[in-house]
């Protein structure tokens, strides 16, 4: 179970609960008036947080640049199907050229 904390008794054993997180390696939220304000976390959580926020980022670019391509793909003009089976007959013997 996570442990609670008022922020007026962290500020009084704020060793004490950092000991506690680094050797527990257990958050600790902190509150005011009852209310969560923070969470003490071992800061290998932390590193892996970031690690975690930068691969959403990126994962969020390559979205944004997909869907760019898509829509970039779905603007061109049709084609009708005899000239995508040309299409795709030059691709194959292109790939089949030594």
């Amino acid at each position: 179970m996570i442990e609670a904390i008022q922020s007026t008794d962290l500020r009084r054993r704020v060793k004490q609960v950092l000991d506690q997180v680094r050797t527990k390696k257990q958050p600790v939220i902190v509150n005011t008036y009852d209310t969560p304000q923070a969470v003490i976390i071992p800061y290998e959580d932390y590193l892996d947080y970031q690690a975690w926020q930068t691969r959403q980022a990126q994962q969020s670019a390559w979205l944004v640049e997909l869907q760019a391509i898509a829509e970039e793909v779905s603007g061109r003009v049709d084609l009708s199907e005899g000239a995508l089976d040309n299409l795709i007959d030059e691709a194959v013997q292109a790939a089949n050229v030594p």
